[in-house]
């Protein structure tokens, strides 16, 4: 017997499952079920392939089978399925494992062998016709009235959560971000920004430009040192941004390619609070 499931969530958030039975090539059975909106697709695919291996135990045509194969498209799915785990849908996962170490004790004829529940990835959207109707089936199940009450799942629990953080810290973030940063529509990270990847040279410089505080007219003026130079060679006074527009740079150094910059901030940061890295690169050496 082949059993093949599949999972799937809508745009809407609605999760659901199925599962096609083969016996000899000739499709037994199809199922769809909803498992709502709080369930991620690896708790689907996990409880697709409990309810495939539930229906073919119960399934009167196994008394013909020797062994089981359970056939999905999600490879971490199916590598966990035989193996201990720790994670999200693990009640899922253990029940799976009881019902495979009983499939050779299941009600069978004298002259069919026990066998065993074996697993095989198959590769999604390939058209392969078992994994094809698995895949129709899950989303017909996404389709249908959830489940009530809708159960989370320890990892839609975890997206859920990764979520609200991130709207707090944005929140918090708009609330105590400094005038100069809210000017560059930089904005609070949750992963590695772009710019600390940068040579330190060139980070140094972003970030002394970004807080003010490096080789500045403001910055000498307002911790008074009055041996500071608080103008460029070229005459100009020194600001933030002041090397990107220096002449003298622009005798020394080719200019950037593109149009001509209208806003002063954008060598600095951006509307998507990324730096202008190319910019710095070819005026690295005015500052």
């Amino acid at each position: 017997m082949k059993v093949f499931t599949d999972g799937s969530k809508l745009p809407d958030g609605m999760a659901g499952a199925g599962f096609a039975l083969y016996q000899t090539g000739r499709l037994c059975l199809q199922s769809s079920f909803s498992l709502g909106p709080n369930k991620e697709v690896f708790d689907a695919e996990a409880e697709a392939a409990l309810a495939g291996i539930k229906a073919a135990t119960q399934s009167y045509n196994a008394r013909f089978a020797t062994d089981l194969w359970v056939c999905l498209d999600n490879l971490e799915v199916a590598t966990r399925l035989l193996s201990p785990f720790s994670g999200s849908s693990q009640e899922v996962f253990e029940t799976f494992r009881t019902l495979a170490l009983a499939w050779p004790e299941r009600e069978r004829f004298s002259y069919t062998n026990g066998g065993t529940v074996r697993i095989c990835w198959v590769p999604g959207h390939a058209k392969v016709p078992g994994n094809e109707a698995a895949d129709q089936a899950a989303k017909r199940g996404a389709a249908l009235e959830p489940p009530v009450p809708p159960i989370y799942s320890f990892a839609s629990l975890k997206r859920h959560t990764k979520a609200a953080m991130i709207s707090s810290l944005q929140r918090h973030w708009q609330a105590v971000a400094p005038q100069s940063y809210q000017d560059l529509w930089i904005t609070s990270f949750t992963s590695c920004p772009d710019e600390l990847r940068l040579p330190r040279y060139l980070l140094g410089r972003i970030l002394a430009a970004r807080t003010g505080h490096g080789d500045f007219a403001d910055y000498h003026e307002r911790f008074n040192h009055e041996d500071a130079h608080l103008h460029c060679r070229c005459g100009a006074r020194k600001t933030p941004v002041h090397f990107f527009f220096c002449r003298v740079a622009k005798r020394r150094l080719p200019r950037p390619s593109g149009p001509p910059l209208r806003d002063n901030s954008l060598p600095t940061g951006n509307p998507k609070g990324r730096s202008t890295a190319g910019c710095l690169a070819i005026r690295d050496s005015v500052l």
